[in-house]
């Protein structure tokens, strides 16, 4: 065969592949004349660890295409590891993931975002259910890339024993979603607010007021960068009263951060008596005849004053 007369540095064996030294060595065409199907495939998982260049991972992934010509089964896919770099959306398209763990596995490894996307719905489309290891491989901001009908299969108890999900990149629809999933998977704890509200805390800008309104009273003392996740929308129906019992103690942080858009769209949304009522020296809000919004702020100070002085005869100006 000509790969045997071309190979020029020794044959690859399967012993040989512990030693990533010596076969980074080998060029791309050696790799590709001295490297038999077989010992690719006896010894894939340890090729697939070696830090090949991008030429000498494309001998590997040709070989294998040789091999698997309908794409590849999902025991060589886990088994793949940086050779999965040199995989488009194309070729990925033709593999069969169906097992989360596989999922975990290979997107580990994934180059790019359009390479991970491609990934997950290979898996999903062979119905790979987005249970705990799954979102714990996807993680959030891939999540928020899924469509709604997708986030819907969610169940709470896999929510549940999945690691917190960042959702702050997620449409205000799919954050409302994985919220009321949330509050399904950690309902055992809503009779301790403190305990139930640090589990929904990573899904809460799917609140809505009449939850965060239920959250309130339960001295949780959220924070602002908590409060700057909740959804505008429904910010702006709670009442001075709501603020407070929300924040607690950390409710000055409103006032020194009164610049925020969630901050203005509370104020602009409640009367002037309201929005100073809160006691922080907000100020603004909508007046009381209707005339809009006011907002107020401090008038600069006079280096000097001019002071009228009337007397029986003159005006005086000083």
């Amino acid at each position: 065969m000509r790969r045997a007369t071309d190979c020029t540095m020794g044959f690859i064996s399967g012993e040989m592949t512990t030693n990533s030294l010596r076969l980074a060595s080998y060029s791309a065409s050696q790799l590709d004349a001295c490297l038999n199907n077989n010992v690719l495939l006896a010894n894939l998982t340890q090729l697939g660890q070696i830090a090949f260049s991008r030429d000498q991972l494309l001998v590997l992934k040709e070989k294998l295409d040789e091999i698997y010509t309908g794409g590849l089964p999902e025991e060589r896919i886990r088994q793949l590891g940086f050779i999965i770099t040199v995989y488009g959306p194309e070729d990925i398209s033709m593999w069969n993931i169906t097992n989360a763990d596989t999922l975990a596995l290979v997107l580990n490894n994934s180059p790019n975002l359009n390479t991970s996307k491609a990934i997950i719905s290979n898996y999903l489309q062979r119905s790979g259910p987005l249970d705990a290891v799954a979102l714990d491989a996807i993680g959030g901001p891939l999540l928020c890339t899924l469509s709604e009908e997708n986030l819907r299969t969610i169940l709470p108890s896999e929510l549940k024993k999945a690691k917190p999900l960042n959702i702050s990149m997620c449409t205000q629809a799919k954050k409302d979603i994985l919220f009321g999933i949330a509050k399904v998977a950690f309902q055992d704890l809503a009779g301790d607010p403190k305990a139930y509200f640090n589990q929904l805390k990573p899904y809460i800008g799917g609140a809505r007021a009449s939850d965060l309104q239920r959250l309130a009273p339960g001295d949780i003392n959220m924070d602002f960068q908590t409060f700057s996740s909740l959804n505008p929308v429904e910010v702006e129906k709670l009442t001075v009263q709501n603020i407070r019992d929300l924040l607690g103690i950390n409710l000055n942080s409103i006032k020194e951060n009164e610049d925020h858009e969630i901050v203005r769209r509370w104020v602009n949304s409640h009367t002037v008596d309201e929005v100073m009522s809160l006691g922080i020296g907000l100020r603004g809000g909508i007046s009381p005849a209707g005339l809009g919004n006011f907002s107020f702020q401090e008038l600069p100070v006079l280096c000097s004053a001019t002071r009228t002085i009337w007397t029986s005869n003159n005006l005086t100006m000083m």
